[in-house]
């Protein structure tokens, strides 16, 4: 077994890299794609039991920033039923079906459940985290609950994953948003419906990016109106890790898939010690193709080379233990910022800082004064050298001001 291998649920997932449903994950060919250059699984785009509209891509992104989506295609299940068959003849990477039933509907769940596994699908993903989905009413007049909603309702969402676990064999993931959700109760009431684990992130629905200069209409291409739709890409990093905190904390043993804004290893390590034992990839991929997948995983083999980290499972929430509620944040004024004269190259980013007082410019480098320090960490984090510390976040021996 490599080190990036692991086993969950009864699968077999050679990298903790997978493709999330989405566009990467709709063709045989892509899928292919993916398992070639290193996924350890595939999640296949979203099957509807019914569909009232067309699914049309629509999509637009600002590269190192946000991707937007407010309409991609969807699959109906005699389409995904062809995709797996096709996909298992030339490839064993494990496929995850994203499945939507009909709102409230627990047998529509179930049902689509079971065409999907009979049709070879080696894992569920049912989808509670789609942003924009349909507005449609029961026969009683009711409004339905689809996607994101369902996570705004644990109980309803329990029953419902209580209802395919009874009537399939294979795992069954689901998969949420934690924007505006209590991650703790979703998972509670996912592990106690028998829940496999949880796909856990924040993506929330953002408003379409527009064109200042043609009097504020859509900058999409082919749209003259648009929608809210989701956002995801690096915005969405820092509050998915903290939904899969949150999950880790309140189920330890629920196995979480963790996902948004991934781009490098240190990112995919960085949402494990939050408690990941997967990360799903999605805008990276689709923007720089499928050899990010190889890059990821040679980089994340390195990295534990580096750490003598011998399992990807070592990694799993170490990060937790350094997690307090805000009332427990030690509020005295530590040790003021230092200046590694070696490395500062006299850019000036530190010293721009608006309320700061205690760093200025000596020719080419920075200087620290001292008794003005807040010891707010600010300056650190911005400067692009790595030239600014703080005593006891270095161990190299290096010198400081």
């Amino acid at each position: 077994m490599n080190r990036l291998e692991q086993s969950i649920g009864g699968i077999c997932f050679r990298s903790p890299l997978v493709i999330g449903s989405g566009p990467l994950s709709d063709r045989p060919d892509l899928i292919e794609q993916a398992a070639a250059c290193g996924a350890g699984a595939v999640s296949i785009k979203q099957t509807a039991w019914s569909e009232t509209r067309p699914g049309v891509r629509k999509m637009y992104a600002r590269k190192g920033e946000y991707f937007f989506n407010p309409s991609d295609r969807r699959l109906k299940p005699e389409e995904t039923a062809r995709l797996i068959r096709q996909v298992k003849q030339g490839t064993d990477i494990p496929l995850f079906v994203n499945v939507l039933g009909n709102g409230r509907e627990e047998e529509t769940w179930a049902q689509l459940g079971e065409q999907m596994e009979e049709a070879g699908a080696d894992g569920l993903e049912l989808n509670f985290a789609c942003p924009n989905p349909p507005a449609q009413r029961d026969a009683a007049g009711e409004k339905l609950r689809y996607g994101a909603a369902l996570s705004q309702e644990p109980e309803l969402a329990g029953d419902i994953i209580r209802a395919v676990v009874r009537r399939v064999k294979i795992p069954v993931w689901v998969k949420f948003s934690g924007d505006g959700t209590d991650t703790a109760a979703l998972c509670r009431a996912a592990a106690a419906a028998g829940a496999t684990g949880v796909t856990a992130f924040c993506s929330p629905r953002g408003a379409f990016p527009v064109d200042i200069e043609r009097g504020g209409r859509p900058k999409l291409a082919d749209l003259s109106v648009c929608s809210f739709g989701g956002i995801n890409g690096p915005a969405i990093r820092p509050a998915s890790n903290r939904v899969v905190a949150e999950a880790a904390l309140a189920v330890p043993d629920l196995p979480i898939m963790g996902g948004g804004g991934i781009s490098r290893a240190e990112h995919v390590v960085e949402t494990m010690m939050y408690g990941a034992s997967l990360t799903f990839l999605f805008t990276q991929v689709m923007l720089e193709g499928f050899a990010v997948l190889t890059r990821l995983n040679e980089q994340l083999e390195a990295f534990m080379d580096r750490h003598g980290y011998e399992s990807v499972e070592e990694m799993r929430g170490l990060a937790l233990r350094y997690l307090v509620p805000n009332s427990e944040l030690d509020y005295r004024i530590g040790r003021p910022a230092r200046v590694d004269p070696g490395k500062c190259r006299g850019c000036g980013s530190c010293g721009k800082i608006a309320f700061c007082r205690a760093i200025r410019m000596e020719g080419r480098t920075a200087r620290v004064q001292p008794q003005l320090c807040e010891s707010c960490g600010l300056c650190a984090s911005l400067c692009p050298f790595d030239a600014i510390f703080f005593d006891g976040d270095r161990t190299d021996g290096n010198g400081g001001d």
